[in-house]
C-alpha cells in the first residue's frame, strides 16, 4: 500500500515522527519535573506545582552533595559498579572465548548451563542469599560484588560467546601461523574485534548495578559504604522529606547515566545486533 503524498509532503513520516516526538515527551517530562523542582524551596513546590521557580536555588546540589552526602556515596557506587564490572568482564571474556572459538560437545553443556542463569529471577533467591549473608557476617562489598557478578556473568557470557562466534576462523590461523599462543590470541586477536559487545556489556552492566537498590539495601549495613540509591533515603524522614534536596540528588545520580548512554549508544547497538544472525 502507497504512502499518501500531499503536495510532496510524506504523511506517513510526519505521522510516525509526531508520535515519537510525543512518546518521547511523555518519558522526558518526570526528568524535566525533577530538575524544575531541584531548583525550588520545599515551600514553593506545593504552590507552584509545574512553573519555574521565582529564584533559582543552585544551593540544593551543594546540601545534596555535602549535607545529604551524595558526593560520598557518589564515589562508593562508583567503586561497586566499577569494580563489578571488571571482574565480570574478565571472566565473561575468557569463558566465551573459550565457549565461542572452541569446538567440543560438552561445550554446549557448558554454555547453556550459564545461559540456565539468566532464567533465575534474583527475587527468587533473595532469602536464601539473606540467610547466607547473615551466616557469612560480611561487613564490605565483597558478598554483594559477588553477587553482581554472579547474576552478570551468564547474560555477558550470552552476548560475548555470540559475538566471538561471528569472528572468521582465519583469525586464529593466521595468528597461529605467526607463532601465537592461545593467550595472545585471547587478548591481541579476538579482545580487540569483541570491544563492542564488551562495551555493551560494560555499560549495561554498570547501569544495572549504579541503580540497584533491593540487593544494596539488603547487603550494605555499615554507613560509610552505602551507595547512590540507598543515600537518596536519607532525605526523608519520619515526618518531613527534603524535596528539593531529593530531586537535587536524583538528578546527580541520573547525570552519569545519560551522558554514559548520549556517548556510547552506538557501542550498545552495535554489541546488541552484531553476532546476531550466528551462533
Amino acid at each position: 500500500m502507497e504512502t499518501i503524498r500531499v503536495r510532496n509532503i510524506d504523511v506517513g513520516k510526519i505521522v510516525i515522527y509526531g508520535a515519537l516526538l510525543i512518546a518521547s515527551l511523555i518519558f522526558i517530562y518526570p526528568l524535566i519535573y525533577t530538575l524544575i523542582t531541584s531548583l525550588k524551596m520545599n515551600n514553593e513546590i506545593f504552590t507552584n506545582y509545574f512553573g519555574l521557580p521565582s529564584v533559582f536555588q543552585w544551593e540544593n546540589y551543594k546540601n545534596a552533595w555535602v549535607k545529604g552526602k551524595i558526593g560520598k556515596y557518589f564515589f562508593n557506587s562508583l567503586f561497586l559498579c566499577g569494580t563489578y564490572v571488571v571482574i565480570g568482564l574478565l571472566f565473561s571474556t575468557m569463558a566465551a572465548f573459550v565457549l565461542g572459538r572452541f569446538k567440543a560437545r560438552y561445550l554446549a553443556f557448558i554454555f547453556f548451563f550459564f545461559v540456565a542463569g539468566m532464567m533465575i529471577p534474583i527475587h527468587a533467591v533473595l532469602i536464601p542469599l539473606a540467610q547466607i549473608y547473615v551466616s557469612l557476617k560480611v561487613n564490605s562489598y565483597l558478598f554483594l560484588i559477588s553477587i553482581y557478578i554472579a547474576g552478570g556473568i551468564p547474560y555477558m557470557i550470552f552476548v560475548i560467546t555470540g559475538f566471538m562466534k561471528s569472528l572468521p576462523a582465519e583469525l586464529e590461523e593466521a595468528a597461529i601461523m605467526d607463532g601465537a599462543g592461545l593467550g595472545t590470541i585471547y587478548y591481541k586477536v579476538i579482545l580487540p574485534l569483541a570491544k563492542p559487545a564488551i562495551s555493551t556489556m560494560a555499560i549495561l552492566g554498570f547501569l544495572s548495578s549504579w541503580n540497584d537498590l533491593i540487593l544494596a539495601m539488603l547487603f550494605i549495613k555499615k554507613e560509610a559504604l552505602r551507595t547512590l540509591s540507598l543515600g537518596l533515603m536519607n532525605f526523608s524522614g519520619f515526618f518531613t522529606t527534603d524535596y528539593a534536596g531529593l530531586c537535587a540528588a536524583i538528578i546527580i545520580v541520573n547525570i552519569p547515566t545519560i551522558l554514559i548512554y548520549i556517548l556510547l549508544q552506538e557501542y550498545v547497538e552495535k554489541g546488541l545486533t552484531a553476532g546476531a544472525v550466528k551462533g
